[in-house]
């Protein structure tokens, strides 16, 4: 499965996984879906409106109709910040490859290509150059330097699991600075153990390592223990300790 990794701006690295192209066909589907009835709907009113009237059902289409089917993908992921109705059902989203939001003008060249990518090749291009692709992008995502990325990780986390995680009765803290951190801190330490344990690679290792040290910058810890991972273990008990 491809993943495209984002350096936050607290410096921290963070992959997400990269939407396939199976998702990106049924979100195109459903969108075709959406505009479909939303045919229909509008074929309905302007039969009630201009049953006698071939110039105002001319004007109708010209209004309610065609600019909505040609322009229904930029303005959608313009306005729901890089999704339409078929990707938010796919809970996928359009960001830049360096993490940050596109632009409008990155919105509109994607848009253009889509003649292209998809129309013009009944999809093949844009099939061929998302499983190609190191960041599954098409020739659209290529100019615009974007791509689609999954918006539900592997593994989720709340709140609870972590106060759930075991009884520390008598516990004595280590890092009493620990309580600098917050809530969602604490869920991106639990996520990193647990990605690292269930995949102990490369990219996940440098991961939980550059969280290690932007973690022990902020709390001021200037000597990590050697065992990277029980420190953030430690970091983890400590919260709950001092904190519930």
């Amino acid at each position: 499965m491809k993943k495209i990794e984002i350096l936050t701006s607290n410096n921290v690295s963070i992959q997400y996984e990269l939407a396939t192209v199976a998702q990106r066909i049924l979100a195109f589907l459903l969108d075709i879906f959406v505009l479909v009835v939303y045919y229909l709907i509008c074929a309905l009113i302007i039969a009630i409106i201009a049953t006698n009237s071939y110039f105002l059902s001319e004007i109708l289409i010209w209004i309610l109709i065609l600019p909505v089917y040609f322009f229904y993908n930029l303005f959608c992921e313009v306005y729901f910040d890089g999704q339409t109705i078929g990707k938010k059902a796919l809970k996928i989203k359009v960001i830049k490859v360096d993490g940050s939001n596109p632009t409008i003008n990155d919105y509109f060249i994607r848009w253009t290509y889509r003649v292209v990518d998809i129309f013009l090749s009944a999809g093949a291009f844009a099939a061929i150059f998302i499983s190609a692709s190191d960041k599954s992008q098409r020739l659209g995502d290529l100019s615009a330097n974007t791509t689609l990325i999954k918006l539900n990780p592997d593994i989720k986390y709340g709140i609870k699991d972590i106060l759930s995680i075991s009884n520390h009765g008598n516990y004595d803290p280590t890092y009493l600075q620990v309580t600098q951190l917050t809530d969602e801190d604490m869920l991106l330490i639990k996520n990193t153990i647990d990605r690292v344990s269930k995949h102990p690679n490369d990219a996940n290792k440098k991961l939980a390592k550059d969280l290690i040290v932007k973690t022990a910058d902020i709390l001021g810890i200037d000597v990590i223990p050697k065992n990277k991972m029980k420190f953030l273990k430690i970091l983890l008990k400590d919260y709950i300790v001092l904190t519930r």
